[in-house]
């Protein structure tokens, strides 16, 4: 979990365009917002260790088209994008979209999309097999986190597949995130700092979208919740 870092001009946090924009103002910068060290091996490690979990939990297939909220920097697409029919990468930041089509260039199949922070306008109903969101709840208000959820049950084909994750409020590694957050004096907590999610917020999120096959994971640090789009449905 890297350390929050403040921005040159304090925002709100709800104000994601302008956080955002803020922290990745360099490549380098970009790339210690998005996990919390600029060395380029770190981030392959990284991006590498959350495909796996994508893998272990809602599958990447070849013929998928992939959407990823808060794609960043590429850190994950750049992994995804080769064993899929179509990756698309949204993120609030043009810095963040501008490295990630630096990182991405030799990928044929990649789309970067810049988004307000709130939806997934312009992205059409029923387009998608995947919708993913890895390490980004964390930074969102919980109106917005649902929001999202909603908006990838609109994107979604009947029968895809959303995954979201958040460190988790409930075990003590996430307890102790909460604890150090919470000694920082309230007009200098920094408006992209960490906030927890429980397991249960996140599965309700999934239910009230109506999603299927809800499941959630626990796991040290974060705690996962992934499901289906029922078939049938094109909301």
């Amino acid at each position: 979990m890297n350390t929050p870092e403040t921005s040159k001009e304090q925002h709100r946090r709800s104000q994601y365009k302008a956080v955002w924009t803020a922290l990745s103002d360099t490549h380098d910068r970009a790339k210690m917002s998005v996990t919390g060290t600029a060395e380029e091996a770190q981030l392959l490690a990284s991006g590498a260790a959350s495909l796996a979990s994508l893998q272990q939990t809602i599958g990447i297939r070849p013929h998928d088209v992939v959407l990823e909220v808060g794609c960043g920097v590429g850190r994950i697409g750049k992994h995804v994008a080769p064993i899929c029919q179509r990756w698309i990468g949204c993120d609030v930041s043009a810095n963040m979209l501008r490295f990630a089509a630096e990182r991405l260039r030799d990928l044929p199949n990649v789309e970067l999309r810049e988004i307000s922070g709130y939806h997934l306008q312009g992205v059409a109903d029923a387009s998608c097999d995947v919708v993913y969101c890895m390490v980004v709840f964390m930074h969102l208000e919980t109106w917005d986190r649902y929001n999202y959820v909603l908006e990838a049950a609109r994107v979604l084909r009947p029968g895809g597949r959303l995954y979201v994750d958040n460190v988790n409020l409930c075990s003590e590694e996430g307890w102790a995130v909460f604890e150090a957050h919470r000694r920082y004096p309230p007009d200098a907590r920094p408006p992209q700092i960490t906030e927890c999610s429980t397991p249960q917020e996140l599965e309700t999120y999934l239910k009230r979208a109506g999603f299927t096959e809800i499941q959630v994971c626990t796991e040290g640090l974060f705690v996962r919740a992934w499901g289906h789009k029922p078939k049938g449905n094109v909301r």
